[in-house]
């Protein structure tokens, strides 16, 4: 029997109740300064993007991979208690797949309704996405909100949108203009999404969530992502970001030593 070090008794049963009938589970993760910390060295990363190239990148946009480029972030997407629960919800080993700095301030619009499934092309329940709240999250600045117990659905048809499309800036091209169809006279419901600083949440494969605009006029919303893929699966690499399989074992190893 597998002994856990990172998640208590409470946490497991809370998580298997959430992943059979919800589709994603929280967990406490970081304190506030830690999460300061990250923040500082996210924005650090930015800053030096836009400036090496001013006309590539607009001020928000999300940085890809930023865990080639900073050990503090390689050392938060190895953090055993995520190692742990993603191969406790997914039943066995893991391999990391991406990390992106997510930054959503005031006046953004919102995400199209989707299921991270579709993007990465892998099968059901074989990788997770994580979203560690950097900020406080609530639907006022755009928090992710979820259909609970839409992670039952296949992978759902895509429509395009044109026009929505048109409102996508810079090169983050998947924002908006590409949503699921859901099933005609569904009755899952619409979980709006609060997180408090700190807190992380993992979601299904299939679990379809959005987000809606950041109507607060003072604060940003701010996510540091990850994806897990289960040892052995299949996936898509992506034409933009161009996931890799990561030995996340390695890096828990060298920043952790476990």
């Amino acid at each position: 029997m597998k002994k856990y070090k990172h998640l208590s008794v409470e946490e497991r049963q809370q998580m298997t109740f959430d992943w059979r009938y919800r589709g994603w589970t929280v967990l406490e993760l970081l304190t506030e300064q830690e999460v300061d910390e990250l923040n500082a060295e996210l924005d650090r990363l930015r800053l030096e993007r836009n400036e090496a190239e001013p006309e590539k990148w607009q001020e928000f946009e999300p940085i890809m991979h930023p865990h080639k480029s900073s050990e503090k972030i390689e050392k938060m997407f190895s953090h055993p208690k995520i190692v742990e629960a993603c191969e406790f919800l997914m039943e066995g080993d893991i391999v990391g797949m991406q990390t992106w700095g997510y930054y959503k301030p005031k006046g953004e619009l919102g995400r199209d309704q989707h299921q991270n499934g579709f993007y990465t092309g892998c099968g059901h329940n074989e990788i997770i996405n994580t979203a560690l709240a950097l900020d406080n999250h609530d639907p006022d600045n755009g928090a992710v909100w979820n259909y609970e117990g839409s992670h039952r659905l296949p992978i759902l048809p895509m429509e395009d949108n044109e026009e929505r499309k048109k409102t996508n800036t810079g090169n983050w091209r998947s924002e908006r203009g590409i949503s699921c169809v859901m099933p005609e006279g569904h009755d899952f419901k619409k979980i709006e999404g609060y997180l408090r600083k700190g807190q992380v949440a993992l979601l299904h494969s299939h679990v379809v969530h959005g987000s809606e605009p950041n109507r607060d006029t003072t604060r940003m919303r701010r996510n540091f992502l990850c994806g897990y893929l289960k040892q052995g699966a299949n996936f898509h690499p992506g034409n933009q970001m161009k996931r890799e399989p990561i030995d996340i074992y390695k890096l828990r190893e060298k920043h952790w030593g476990e």
